[in-house]
């Protein structure tokens, strides 16, 4: 069945090339840590390439993480349509290691594959920016992880379970909980956020500017 889903969104992107060629857009940023939704990814340094295609509502894309340190790379693609003032996006995770292993792109192994795929929403209500998404097709887990974020103005505010969370340490329960909350400021050179994982009893300060 997610072979079927991926191999869909391979196609749909083929198709879509030659005719959103004249609005693609490409963009690469750098950063001192990959912190995705309060978790380091690398403990490194990290270069994030991404391309789209887009026409009227849908767009079409790759994006990227590359750690200097070569652990926890990212390689995902993803179409996202906007419907009013509703944006869907299905995004494909997929993290490649390089190790010669069972890694490659076409294991949808539900334990052991290394392909996470999520259904996000987002929308924007009273100037509160809301994101919310779940995670339907994820290795290894039963039930699939959720997270939302809201974003007002510098601020923003994570909550989610699953994959993101410590299991509860009084009963092992797997618990909804902050992840992140940040503040974020920038100028025409750099972007730069501190974020705080209250579930993981740490702080980040990113810095990062765009080519």
């Amino acid at each position: 069945m997610y072979n079927n889903i991926i191999s869909n969104i391979i196609i749909v992107f083929a198709m879509g090339v030659g005719s959103l060629f004249a609005q693609m857009d490409v963009s690469c940023d750098l950063y001192n840590r990959y912190v995705w939704r309060g978790t380091d990814f690398g403990n490194a340094p990290t270069i994030q390439p991404g391309i789209s295609f887009a026409s009227g509502p849908l767009t079409i894309g790759a994006w990227s993480a590359w750690q200097f340190s070569g652990a926890a790379s990212e390689n995902d693609l993803f179409v996202s349509y906007g419907i009013g003032p509703l944006t869907l996006t299905v995004t494909d995770y997929y993290f490649p290691t390089n190790s010669g292993s069972d890694d490659g792109f076409f294991n949808f192994d539900s334990d052991s594959g290394f392909h996470y795929i999520e259904a996000l929403v987002s929308s924007e209500i009273a100037g509160i920016g809301v994101n919310a998404g779940y995670f339907f097709y994820e290795p290894g887990s039963n039930e699939g992880s959720v997270y939302i974020n809201f974003a007002y103005g510098p601020f923003m505010l994570g909550l989610g379970n699953g994959m993101y969370t410590a299991v509860d340490q009084k009963n092992g329960d797997d618990k909804f909980d902050i992840v992140e909350f940040g503040v974020t400021a920038s100028n025409d050179k750099y972007s730069c956020s501190w974020i705080l994982n209250p579930n993981q009893q740490t702080t980040f300060l990113i810095v990062g500017t765009s080519f």
